[in-house]
């Protein structure tokens, strides 16, 4: 048989196997719910997944991205999820291809995205009996999954009804003219199980309040494949232009997450707090996985000073964080003037990470403090919240005094960073610093940016983030540094694809340190005709090692080696490789370009931004071509840990009370 529809009509084809029909199903389905791009990682077992979702590909009617590395396949979708706020499957094999899901799965609960784990399985029958790739996969997300699906054994009772034509179709058309269709209809309990399976996965997934990361499991028998291509196409087909479902009372719900906003306050966890802002009120504001209900907050909350963190939107009075210890002090003198620094009140937006004086102030008894959440687990990690809300009503008027008091605060932080960084270039020093503050200079209207955890993610809030009109992701969940370059990837496609009639595609820019890019370099490594970003530029402040130790305490000087002379810091925490990614980003097929100084990187960012870095001045700055053609540069900042601990004493001096 031709592997052509001309050739073939649905009449001559073969009926599809219970697992092939079943993998096309859960396609049809999945983008009947709004499902636009998925992942697909190569297995036996996922081969009915595999197909069916290639098959969506080839129609035109989602993207597929292929990766080997199940781990990085995962953060992928994880990137595309969480930019697009839409959910993205991820198809693979059993056994351990399942488990190197997990930690993308801990971050996707963590903050709300909607992932979607579809894992092939053997018969459950198999498992403990020594089968091959077999292992106890049900329920291995544990509580990090927020549902938990199964095709289970119940399968085994269809399948003769899915395989073989029903009766009332061989009735009404003749057993000749069967076919394919009679396994579509919509009585059939494989097709009609399928589809209730994966509209209960979605919307779990998708609750503007619990969601998360679903799992789906999917026991799969021989046959796994179709007997041809055309096979499959015509099924899916059929699918496509056929009900969803028996009953219209059982048609799927909208996966797009629907923003619930203070007029809709009876969807949300909580309810409507009062504050008063006539008292000492300084807002935090942390990472949020609903923007646009975190927008309505801070629009309410008005003329307040707000601290916040990159991940967060930006607010009208920002508060600079390098500051943020003056606010742990009751009063701050200078000569003859004194202020109060101390808020009376703090109200929390979202969920705040980054700042250890940030951490004091929510630990203290004798501040009132209020945290909003739009998710039902909400931030109070000391247990000392007041009133926990999903909106807010602000009364009174702030102190002037007040007012100004933040304003002085904030500018002493900024002036600390700036001096700072100055101070330390005239030096000839070069730190992560550096490169988040002029990568911050660069940022324009519409650009995007991922910002990796540890010390990079401090760097951009000093460097003066949030900023309007760019969005910036962070993997703030578990701040985990894994995943961090494919999570990147995913962000810049989810990017560029929100504008397709772009002439070209928008800037998205990634900060990470090099242990993050090492830890997950994989995610730079895949297919030629993969999609791939066209405009992603991934920043790696490279001072080969952990920086961020340095300045916490195992860095301090009497943990540095044991009394007979062998290191400890170095080898326990600072752990550098020596790594060179010039050779990395060669065998990945990107460009890459190394820079020294502030004054290089700068150089680099305003040539990509004016169009010039392909012609004389990439020769010139020293670009290293990839065989791409493009669309990825990574440019590795050698910065100098040591330099860096010096920064850091400079910055901190000026802003902690009594120093």
């Amino acid at each position: 048989m031709k592997n052509s529809i001309s050739q073939s009509t649905p009449e001559t084809l073969d009926q599809p196997s219970p697992a092939v029909l079943l993998g096309a199903v859960l396609v049809d389905e999945l983008i009947r719910n709004g499902v636009r791009e998925a992942v697909v990682c190569p297995g036996s077992r996922s081969a009915p997944l595999a197909l069916a979702f290639a098959e969506a590909s080839r129609a035109g009617r989602l993207r597929l991205h292929v990766r080997t590395d199940e781990r990085s396949a995962a953060f992928l979708a994880l990137g595309l999820a969480k930019y697009s706020d839409t959910p993205v499957p991820v198809v693979m094999t059993s056994g351990t291809a399942v488990a190197n899901c997990l930690p993308a799965m801990v971050e996707a609960t963590a903050t709300n995205v909607p992932l979607l784990i579809l894992s092939a399985n053997r018969p459950w029958s198999m498992v403990g009996t020594g089968a091959n790739q077999t292992i106890q996969q049900r329920e291995i997300f544990g509580a990090h999954a927020v549902a938990t699906l199964e095709l289970d054994a119940a399968i085994d009772a269809v399948t003769a009804s899915a395989a073989a034509p029903s009766a009332s179709a061989n009735t009404a058309a003749g057993a000749d003219e069967a076919g394919p269709a009679a396994a579509l209809d919509t009585t059939n309990p494989l097709v009609r199980r399928v589809r209730v399976k994966v509209d209960e996965l979605v919307r779990a997934a998708t609750h503007p309040t619990r969601g998360g990361g679903a799992h789906l499991d999917i026991p799969l028998r021989e046959p796994l494949v179709p007997e041809s291509s055309t096979q499959l196409t015509l099924l899916a087909r059929q699918l496509a232009e056929g009900p969803a479902r028996a009953t219209a009372a059982e048609q799927p719900t909208a996966p797009a997450r629907n923003y619930v906003l203070p007029k809709q306050a009876a969807r949300l966890p909580y309810g409507e707090a009062t504050v008063d802002a006539s008292k000492r009120t300084l807002v935090i504001a942390g990472s949020v996985s609903d923007r646009a209900w975190a927008r309505e907050q801070l629009e309410e909350l008005g003329d307040l000073p707000v601290l916040a963190e990159p991940a967060s939107p930006a607010p009208d009075f920002p508060v600079h964080p390098a500051a943020a210890a003056m606010f742990t002090t009751g009063l701050v003198s200078h000569g003859e003037y004194s202020a109060a620094t101390r808020p009376e009140q703090v109200i929390v937006l979202g969920r705040p990470t980054l700042h250890r004086p940030v951490t004091q102030l929510l630990a203290s008894e004798d501040i009132s403090i209020t945290v909003l959440t739009e998710v039902e687990q909400p931030t109070d990690v000391a247990l000392t919240a007041d009133q926990i809300a999903s909106t807010v009503r602000v009364t009174g008027e702030s102190p002037q005094s007040w007012l100004q008091v933040c304003r002085g605060v904030s500018e002493l932080g900024a002036e600390a960073v700036r001096d700072g960084i100055a101070q330390a270039t005239e030096d000839g020093a070069f730190t992560g610093l550096h490169v988040a503050a002029v990568l911050a200079d660069s940022l324009r209207d519409g650009d995007a940016l991922f910002v990796g955890a540890s010390s990079p993610i401090r760097d951009i809030a000093r460097a003066g983030l949030p900023f309007d009109g760019v969005h910036t992701v962070a993997n703030r969940g578990a701040a985990g540094i894994d995943g961090l370059v494919s999570t990147a990837v995913g962000t810049a496609l989810a990017h560029a694809s929100a504008d397709p009639t772009a002439i070209r595609a928008p800037r998205t820019f990634a900060l990470l340190g090099d242990l993050s890019f090492l830890h997950d370099v994989n995610g730079l490594h895949f297919g030629p005709d993969e999609p791939s970003p066209e405009n992603l530029v991934i920043v790696v402040a490279n001072d080969d090692g952990g920086a961020i130790f340095e300045t916490l305490e195992p860095g301090g000087d009497s943990l540095r080696s044991f009394d007979d002379g062998t290191p400890a810091f170095e080898r326990v925490f600072g752990t550098g490789t020596g790594a060179k990614l010039a050779g990395l980003c060669e065998s990945a097929g990107v460009d890459w370009v190394g820079v020294h100084s502030p004054a290089e990187l700068a150089e680099v960012l305003d040539a990509l931004e004016h169009g010039d870095l392909d012609g004389e001045a990439g020769e010139k700055l020293g670009l290293v071509p990839g065989r791409r053609g493009g669309g990825v540069l990574v440019v590795e900042a050698f910065v100098d840990r040591g330099a860096r601990v010096a920064l850091e004493k400079s910055i901190r001096g000026k802003v902690t009370p009594g120093e």
